[in-house]
């Protein structure tokens, strides 16, 4: 017979998946993590995670949604306290604080098209694409605070950052990880924004 578990278990286990989840897709791709890892690292038994996921790959696209949904608030709160006289460095410190994010719970992983192919086999090309594409709205979203008329340079932003998010996936090569993020997305925002 399976466990079952109160209300408040079954959300302390999903928390603690996910951020289990999170600290692996830190570490290393997709096809190098299993459920086994998983449930080891979350202490709880194998068939339990099946109660909550029906693969892991459902579990990584629930890393991304909660992401957006946890980062958002936080997000949009630090662009609406931006200092006018100090705008550069304001948006600098916003999308520093967003990228540190996605380094953080691996989102960066997931913009790869060879990891989204092996989460598109077990959950489907139209699971994967509504993930995604909030992901990037979102993204679009908080770039139009830059109030820019011409979309060109907001879309360049757009893939300019898209790319720093690629460059991730090497991110053990890159000496100051912190430091040259930050010095790329200050470039990007002088750049967009003209100062």
């Amino acid at each position: 017979m399976p466990k079952t578990y109160t209300k408040e278990e079954k959300d302390n286990i999903r928390q603690i998946l996910l951020e289990e989840a999170e600290i692996a897709l830190a570490h290393s791709g997709i096809e190098s993590i299993t459920v086994d890892s998983l449930v080891e690292a979350a202490s709880i038994p194998k068939g339990s995670f099946y109660l909550f996921y029906s693969s892991k790959e459902e579990l990584f696209l629930d890393v991304v949604s909660t992401f957006r949904k946890d980062s958002e608030e936080k997000t949009l709160s630090l662009l609406a306290e931006l200092d006018e006289n100090h705008i550069v460095t304001s948006l600098t410190e916003v999308f520093t604080f967003l990228t540190n994010e996605i380094i953080k719970k691996g989102i960066f992983r997931i913009v790869d098209e060879k990891q989204q192919a092996i989460i598109r086999k077990k959950v489907g090309k139209k699971r994967v694409e509504e993930v995604l594409n909030d992901l990037f709205s979102y993204f679009k979203e908080l770039f139009s605070y830059f109030a820019i008329d011409d979309k060109d340079d907001l879309e360049g932003f757009y893939s300019a950052y898209l790319l720093l998010l690629y460059s991730f996936l090497h991110k053990d090569k890159i000496k100051d990880l912190e430091a040259s993020t930050r010095l790329i997305l200050r470039g990007l925002i002088l750049q967009l924004v003209g100062e």
